[in-house]
């Protein structure tokens, strides 16, 4: 089987559209980062590719923060996402600070074919960070079309989160991070095959967000939605385990995962 085979994924858009709408107002509030204060745009910078004249495209951009951190350090800084409250909140906050040479598209990144966008070896940079957009073989290979000269791609593996997944075993689900922790070795088999030289970097990161009770019980219920149907009861079984560990109304989650980061020059 050749790894165009191996390496799928069933992504179902209008679930994670629904998740990503119903967490969209956590990141249209999230602090653009400086360049040098975000370990993963400071890699981009050292790699000397944010030129004046580059045009970058972010793939999975959701709110736009790494769109509108990179847009005055290159000609044009392009997002895009499946989400459309995501953005929605990146054109209103590039409208707030001035930056006009920002854009976002709202499109679905596993269906959308490059030739109608005509975005074939468009973009000088093209990274996903962090995103479910760029999940398998098809995904990938079409973030590897659309560069001129550098790629950037950065994951989550080996990524438990601790309150959901407790609150997923009250139904019998249980997390299944297999595929995602495949992505990497997948991504590398592609890019050697193809005679990339990838650059590899990973390192271990802990994490404490919290969401309101609400916004808890609608994440996890979209990603129990993504693992199979889910009754009425197992909604309301779901959302009870929640409410008897929330505190003043808030959930703190506890995430440990091993960030995974690849570079690799375009051919």
């Amino acid at each position: 089987m050749d790894l165009k085979e191996l390496w799928k994924t069933e992504f179902q858009p209008e679930i994670h559209r629904q998740m990503w709408d119903s967490a969209a107002q956590d990141y249209v509030n999230k602090p653009i980062p400086t360049l040098e204060g975000h370990s993963f745009l400071k890699q981009m910078q050292q790699k000397g590719v944010l030129q004046k004249d580059a045009c970058v495209l972010d793939i999975g951009c959701g709110a736009g923060t790494l769109t509108l951190a990179l847009a005055p350090y290159v000609k044009q800084a392009v997002g895009c996402d499946l989400s459309e409250k995501m953005i929605a909140g990146a054109r209103s906050r590039a409208a707030e600070l001035g930056i006009t040479n920002a854009s976002f598209y709202c499109l679905d990144w596993h269906s959308q074919s490059l030739e109608s966008l005509s975005w074939e070896k468009k973009f000088d940079v093209v990274f996903a960070h962090q995103t479910p957009a760029v999940s398998d073989y098809d995904t990938f290979d079409k973030m590897v079309r659309c560069a001129r000269k550098a790629c950037f791609f950065r994951a989550n593996t080996r990524r438990h989160d601790g309150v959901l997944s407790q609150a997923l075993a009250q139904i019998g689900i249980r997390q299944d991070n297999a595929q995602k922790d495949a992505t990497i070795a997948y991504a590398f088999a592609y890019l050697w095959e193809k005679g990339y030289e990838p650059n590899i970097q990973y390192h271990k990161e802990l994490w404490h967000p919290v969401k309101t009770l609400d916004a808890q019980i609608a994440w996890t219920l979209s990603r129990a939605r993504l693992c199979r149907d889910i009754t009425p009861e197992e909604e309301r079984v779901i959302a009870d385990y929640l409410r008897t560990i929330s505190e003043h109304g808030t959930i703190t989650e506890t995430i440990t995962t091993t960030i995974v980061t690849m570079d690799w020059l375009a051919l």
